[in-house]
């Protein structure tokens, strides 16, 4: 998943922002906060803006469920069960247009193509 993402910042530079929130909601398996910036620029992934920032732990289900996950859901129902299940898109007026899993990345690459190009999705 790393990889695809590192894949993408490289070819939408900082015309796209990838918003990484890391949880401990699947199962406590993410790292200690003040590992994972170093795990995420273990995969040549900046944290700190320019295309990619590292957001603080959040939870993305249930009523402490952080702002932007309320909203994504709004428009794209349903629990995120896994935490690669939850990549949402977001066109430039802050819409959600696309919740996908880490199976459907070809997808995301698409929609982010059709965004930047305004086409319609």
């Amino acid at each position: 998943m790393y990889s695809k993402l590192r894949e993408l910042h490289a070819k939408y530079g900082p015309q796209v922002e990838i918003l990484l929130f890391p949880s401990d909601e699947f199962g406590q398996q993410e790292l200690p906060s003040e590992q994972i910036p170093d795990f995420v620029k273990g995969y040549q992934l900046p944290t700190d803006g320019g295309g990619c920032t590292l957001m603080q732990k959040v939870n993305v289900n249930g009523p402490a469920a952080d702002p932007v996950f309320k909203l994504a859901k709004s428009a794209f129902p349903g629990e995120i069960s896994w935490n690669f299940a939850g990549i949402f898109i977001f066109d430039k007026h802050g819409k959600p247009v696309g919740r996908f899993s880490a199976r459907e990345l070809s997808k995301v690459e698409a929609t982010l193509d059709a965004l930047l190009t305004d086409k319609e999705l």
